[in-house]
């Protein structure tokens, strides 16, 4: 299978500070590709990176075959965004936006405006600045998603959405354009879209990917032991779950549990998502 998304060895710093260190990353072509990472973790800067907004420092990125911050423009035809901050021109009309929108445009789905217009019902004659921040969102997908492109790209734009708004939201993406054989990468940190939606994630954390794969994989690597009353682990990568002694729950690689069998009160081979998630961004802090 081809890749829509592939980075090998991408770095970007902003003077001495490293934000991106080192990344690899292959997103298959129609794949429903989710990004985990906490505030900070540098989500956003790969994104804009993918997107040829910002260079990189070093390494090789390909986004649809092509160098995204060389070819710019004629890549971007191919591909939808929305972010977090749409950034909309407030002071325009639905309509007048969505017909400057499309003069950027060489393919432009108008059914498919008419459809979205009448489904997230928004009046063509409202001012943007008017609209609520669901009404927003959904004008941005709107305006991502008319152009037909090959790959969507969401950067975290369900934040500050009610859970009906997310929601629904998802389900246009997975049902209006996932099944039509397009790639979606979204970034998030709401972990219940990623497992119930996402083919594959990658958990970014201090710049690097410490995770990446289909998500049962990912969370199979990860396993929860209940420790015996007065035992003690020593030399072990383990993430603490609870402070509580009498009863203390850690997570740990699955590779690592023949080493803890004997300390071991139970044992659960398979993790969910979260537990997952909080391993790999709080792996080794407790060791430091």
């Amino acid at each position: 299978m081809t890749s829509a998304i592939s980075c090998s060895n991408l770095y970007k710093n902003y003077g001495s500070k490293k934000v991106l260190q080192g990344v690899n990353l292959e997103v298959p072509t129609g794949t429903i590709f989710a990004l985990l990472g906490t505030n900070g973790a540098g989500k956003t800067t790969l994104i804009r990176t993918l997107l040829g907004l910002i260079p990189k420092t070093s390494g090789d990125i390909h986004v649809l075959g092509e160098e995204p911050y060389q070819i710019g423009p004629q890549l971007r035809q191919r591909i939808g965004y929305v972010s977090e901050e749409q950034g909309l021109y407030g002071w325009m009309t639905v309509s007048g936006l969505v017909k400057f929108c499309k003069a950027l445009y060489e393919r432009w789905d108008d059914a498919l405006v008419d459809k979205y217009l009448d489904r997230f019902q928004l009046d063509p004659n409202s001012k943007v600045k008017t609209l609520s921040k669901g009404q927003t969102v959904k004008l941005a997908l709107l305006l991502a998603l008319a152009p037909q492109p090959e790959l969507l790209i969401l950067d975290e734009p369900m934040n500050g959405l009610d859970p009906l708004a997310q929601y629904e939201f998802m389900q246009i993406v997975l049902k209006d354009f996932n099944l039509e054989g397009r790639t979606i990468f979204f970034s998030t940190h709401i972990l219940a879209d990623v497992q119930n939606t996402a083919h594959q994630a990658a958990i970014l954390h201090d710049g690097k990917i410490q995770a990446v794969g289909p998500v049962d994989e990912i969370c199979k690597k990860v396993a929860k032991i209940k420790v015996k009353k007065g035992a003690e682990l020593r030399s072990l990568e383990a993430v603490p779950l609870n402070q509580d002694p009498a009863e203390a729950y850690l997570l740990i690689p699955t590779e690592s549990l023949a080493e803890v069998a004997a300390v071991s009160e139970e044992v659960s081979p398979q993790v969910s998502l979260e537990e997952a998630f909080f391993f790999y961004c709080m792996r080794g802090k407790n060791n430091d």
